[in-house]
């Protein structure tokens, strides 16, 4: 007979309750053991017919099977209650944590909003920020543009103020060396003056002298005449003969001694309408620079009326006109005038405005009699007389000559017709495309004031001169074809890139009027108070450059 240990399975009453894993390995570990302990304790036979009983007896198998499944039976009960314990224990662990976390996932999602919110009123109040920023630089930005602007603006005004301080300084520099130039000048003719006075006062002792003979004479004659009566006619005509000779030459050395005494010729003018050399060169500067001015701008606006065309006239006309304002211009501005293109650039045109503008006003600051056929009776040849005879035949002749002249509207009238009609043939021979008539009225409409300014200004020059204290003052311009030579004149549109001093820079016309001051006697002879201005040949050559 062999014994044999059965194996028993029980199962959970409660297998529908959660089991964790390692609570049912711990289960299965207990059963095993209690298995292992039955094997040990109770052997049972193999053969199936025999009676199983108890080691004492007392028991059967079966008895001891109930007895033994019994006894698990309780333990899996316990075991079971521990495990529900277990089990109830961690579900209200569980649901204890559950709560918990949800109570904190609650506050994380409140906070999580609050933090939202809080993040959206930031960013709205960065984007707010941002706006006020942007704005407040777009202000700043353009309050900077604007000063910067300004600031250029104060700038270009201090460089604009800073060359005419430089060049207000540099006029006074010059006008310094002219005081000094004309204080040595002055100290000659101060020397020259008193030579002058021991002249007149040795003339005064040669009159008084002729006085005292004249008188000898006449009293000789009285005592001839009383004592011989009966004398021969002809020793008395000899008498007379010398009687009137001394008159004579009694009368023409006190009519020169009139005439050579200055302190009588300043009796002629009020002292309130005399002037210096000083002022006719301040008056002469501001005339050239209105007259450059005012040629820019009408050569500019007439070109840009007008425009230019191809000629049509017949060739008679086209010489009498070109030979006539070439009298007055030069014959080589007037050829470049007809032979050049002014529609992109009238320059050449501005020049010839500027020359005959400036030789019309020479000729106006210069003539003592602007009206009639007499405008050069008061220049007769003083060459061989002193300077105090050249200054009275001057002063008498402007003050004798006063009946003849026009007034001063009507000399202003007709010299601003004078210019019209000039500027209007210069035009014609640049082919401007218009009639004469069109371009005398254009001119007169559009600039008749300045045109009227300029001929004021000549005229005021011309009262300048006259009235001057310093004798001997002339307006002067460089005749066209003439060698530059820069010790008498200079170049008014110079650019610093060519050698003027050489035999092929001629003149071509004159831009600017100078001022020369003419002395005699020992120290005599001509200085130049304002270099009058021209412009070269070579100009051209720079225009089709």
């Amino acid at each position: 007979m062999t014994w044999n240990v059965p194996y028993w399975t029980v199962s959970s009453p409660s297998s529908a309750r959660p089991v964790l894993t390692t609570q049912t390995n711990s289960r299965n570990d207990a059963q095993a053991e209690h298995r292992t302990e039955w094997e040990e304790i109770s052997p049972v036979l193999v053969d199936c017919d025999a009676d199983v009983v108890s080691l004492d007896g007392s028991k059967t198998h079966d008895e001891m099977q109930v007895l033994h499944l019994s006894k698990l039976l309780d333990e899996a009960k316990q075991e079971n209650r521990r495990f529900e314990e277990q089990v109830q224990s961690l579900l209200n662990q569980s649901m204890t944590e559950t709560s918990s976390l949800q109570s904190k996932i609650a506050e994380l999602r409140q906070r999580n909003k609050e933090a939202l919110a809080e993040c959206e009123r930031t960013k709205k109040e960065k984007e707010d920020v941002v706006a006020a920023l942007t704005k407040k630089n777009d202000v700043i930005k353009a309050t900077l543009q604007q000063q910067n602007q300004e600031m250029r603006q104060a700038l270009e005004d201090l460089n604009r103020s800073s060359a005419q301080a430089q060049a207000e300084l540099l006029d006074a520099r010059n006008s310094l060396l002219m005081c000094r130039q004309q204080l040595a000048q002055s100290s000659a003719q101060l020397e020259s003056l008193q030579k002058e006075q021991t002249a007149r006062m040795n003339l005064t002792d040669r009159v008084a002298v002729l006085e005292a003979e004249l008188k000898a004479k006449d009293t000789e004659l009285a005592e001839m005449k009383k004592l011989s009566s009966q004398a021969k006619s002809a020793n008395v005509a000899i008498s007379r003969d010398d009687s009137t000779t001394l008159v004579q030459e009694f009368n023409n050395i006190r009519a020169l001694l009139a005439n050579c005494i200055p302190e009588r010729l300043g009796g002629m003018f009020g002292t309130s309408m005399t002037s210096s050399s000083n002022e006719v060169v301040s008056a002469l500067r501001k005339l050239n620079s209105d007259i450059h001015q005012d040629a820019t701008i009408m050569a500019e606006s007439m070109a840009e009326s007008f425009g230019f065309k191809n000629r049509r006239g017949s060739e008679d006309e086209e010489t009498t006109l070109f030979q006539q304002v070439g009298t007055t211009i030069g014959p080589s501005l007037v050829h470049f005038l007809g032979t050049k293109s002014h529609s992109e650039d009238p320059i050449l045109i501005q020049i010839a405005f500027q020359t005959y503008i400036t030789r019309y006003l020479c000729w106006l600051s210069t003539a003592w009699i602007a009206s009639g056929g007499k405008e050069r009776l008061g220049a007769a040849d003083q060459s061989n007389t002193t300077q105090t005879v050249t200054t009275a035949w001057s002063a008498l002749s402007h003050i004798l000559s006063k009946h003849l002249q026009f007034d001063d509207a009507q000399l202003c009238s007709a010299a601003a017709s004078k210019i019209v009609a000039g500027l209007a043939d210069i035009l014609l021979v640049a082919g401007c495309d218009g009639t004469r008539l069109q371009l005398c009225d254009t001119l007169k409409q559009k600039f008749s004031e300045k045109i009227s300014l300029l001929a004021k200004s000549g005229m005021r020059i011309n009262k300048l001169i006259i009235n001057s204290i310093d004798r001997g003052l002339d307006v002067v311009v460089i005749k066209p074809a003439t060698v530059f030579d820069s010790t008498c004149m200079d170049d008014g549109y110079d650019d610093g890139e060519r050698d003027k001093n050489t035999a092929n820079n001629r003149v071509l016309c004159p831009t600017d009027i100078g001022l020369l001051q003419r002395s005699k006697g020992p120290n005599g002879g001509v200085r130049i108070l304002l270099k009058p201005k021209i412009a070269l040949e070579s100009v051209v050559d720079n225009l089709d450059d």
